[in-house]
């Protein structure tokens, strides 16, 4: 059912001009304070001690999705040249192990100690087996460490928004202590521990976790970052399950992002036509898993035909796939105070028709450290302009501000089914996650928007699972800190029998 919005944009309007009187400031006073949500004191206590170790190793290994569900890429930091190895084997003595080399690039020196960044892809996995793996780092071999593949047909996969290791920064404990920088990243560093722990606890299955962007939070120091991606790939689970990522505004401003995460079909060293206006941090990459194409986009670069580029690339190659889902960062269809109704719409009049074009069936989003899932929605099929930036601030004028808000009703809701099974739905739905740390969270904006179907905001850090088969896409939102289904949340679930070519 198509809905009428003419009634509803005024709704929108004010909605947006009371966000415009605080987005610009991005602040805010809700945090998850780990000294009161540790489950013991002795916890937290050894946490902090151990933290002394955690936030000077640069060189843990990140699992990162490959090209297929038979391959995996390893990522690691290491202080000596030499040709980088990853043995696989099913069995954990190592015996008849199958051995993989890498490259090795040299990156920036950190504290004046010079680290290389080792990069190594696995193939020929079988589904629904246990291996073992070890790699080479200052020219010693690790210990085994497990990894186990599941059903490649049909598989879960965690959803997570925003951990922002260090964001926290500036806020005070209970303990009295001010979270600067390597204190924040301590406070952020535990509770993505325990949100992985809770998560897996329940979900012993997953296949891989997905983060929709702002693994990190520090957009002025490089050398900062380091210590807060030492915290983000610091849990013992990232070891045996792989990662896919989403590059965040605090990710992109610098190049360790890159030397973390081995992305496959990435096109950093590809023509210009799929890396036009692409950020310090990578670019646009995409993989397959099952009946399901995902595609993560970086939208920091507002180079929209960058992104339709890669897109129309990756459907060209799989457009067999039943399922198309997008990741990007920020939250066009959101409903956050910060940015679901200001910077976070920028691209909305360019992404829009390219997924109706597409026929992307989801997309998954962060920024607003909220929580919210819209209706079906498509483009309104009309010209709408262009924005190279937001220019929506408090100090603007209405006259200024009015294109803006015009040009981004540029959307229909297709469907005004809130929650449950919808059956070979029309359009795209658009799920924002909120923060997986709690390093900061947002208040929802006033005026909810006409196209969020629902929307939440507990203060407490959530995830989200999402089962994909060849018939079923379903989503479900659980508050980590209760492990039960997040309040204001319920699940959805898409059932269709053809992908929509």
């Amino acid at each position: 059912m198509k809905m009428n919005k003419t009634v509803t944009r005024i709704g929108l309007a004010a909605a947006i001009v009371l966000c415009l009187c605080f987005s610009v400031f991005a602040a805010t006073a809700h945090w998850n304070d780990a000294s009161t949500t540790a489950s013991s004191s002795a916890e937290w206590i050894q946490w902090k001690q151990d933290w002394e170790t955690i936030q000077n190793d640069y060189e843990k290994i990140a699992l990162t999705v490959g090209r297929t569900p038979s391959e995996k890429n390893f990522t690691w930091y290491s202080q000596t040249y030499e040709t980088p190895v990853v043995k696989f084997s099913t069995s954990q003595n190592m015996a008849n192990a199958r051995i993989f080399s890498g490259t090795q690039e040299k990156i920036k020196q950190q504290n004046g100690v010079q680290y290389y960044a080792n990069k190594v892809t696995v193939d020929n996995l079988k589904e629904n087996a246990t291996y073992y793996y070890t790699y080479t780092a200052n020219g010693k071999e690790s210990a085994p460490f497990q990894y186990r593949t599941h059903s490649f047909a049909s598989f879960k996969v965690m959803l997570v928004g925003d951990p922002q290791i260090g964001a926290s920064n500036g806020q005070v404990s209970s303990e009295g202590e001010t979270m600067a920088k390597l204190i924040a990243a301590r406070n952020d560093s535990y509770n993505w521990n325990k949100t992985l722990q809770i998560a897996l606890q329940k979900n012993p299955d997953l296949s891989f976790i997905i983060s929709v962007g702002d693994q990190i939070d520090d957009t002025a120091n490089g050398e900062n970052q380091e210590y807060q991606y030492a915290g983000f790939l610091y849990p013992s689970a990232l070891k045996n399950i792989p990662l896919s990522t989403v590059i965040g505004n605090h990710d992109s401003m610098f190049d360790n992002y890159s030397n973390h995460f081995n992305n496959p079909n990435s096109f950093d060293n590809a023509d210009s036509s799929y890396t036009l206006g692409r950020t310090a941090a990578g670019t646009d990459y995409y993989y397959t898993y099952g009946n399901a194409l995902f595609i993560v986009l970086d939208t920091n670069n507002y180079n929209c035909q960058t992104h339709e580029n890669v897109i129309k690339k990756a459907i060209q190659a799989h457009g067999d796939k039943k399922w198309r889902i997008v990741m990007i960062h920020q939250d066009i269809y959101g409903s956050g105070h910060d940015h679901s109704d200001s910077d976070g719409i920028v691209l909305r009049t360019q992404l829009t028709p390219i997924f109706d074009n597409y026929h992307i069936d989801i997309v998954l989003q962060g920024h607003d450290h909220t929580y919210s899932r819209t209706f079906q929605l498509t483009g309104d099929g009309k010209e709408h302009p262009a924005f190279n930036s937001s220019p929506v601030k408090a100090e603007a004028s209405m006259e200024a501000k009015a294109p803006y808000l015009e040009a981004n009703n540029s959307y229909n809701i297709v469907s005004s089914q809130i929650g449950g099974t919808i059956i070979n739905p029309k359009g795209t739905v658009y799920i924002e996650a909120n923060s997986a740390t709690g390093s900061k969270f947002y208040s929802l904006i006033a005026v909810q928007q006409n196209y969020i179907a629902e929307r939440s905001q507990t203060w407490t850090p959530t995830y989200a699972i999402i089962a994909i088969d060849n018939t079923t896409f379903s989503i479900t939102t659980y508050d980590a800190m209760t492990g039960e289904i997040l309040a204001g949340s319920s699940p959805y679930t898409i059932k269709k029998s053809a992908p929509q070519n």
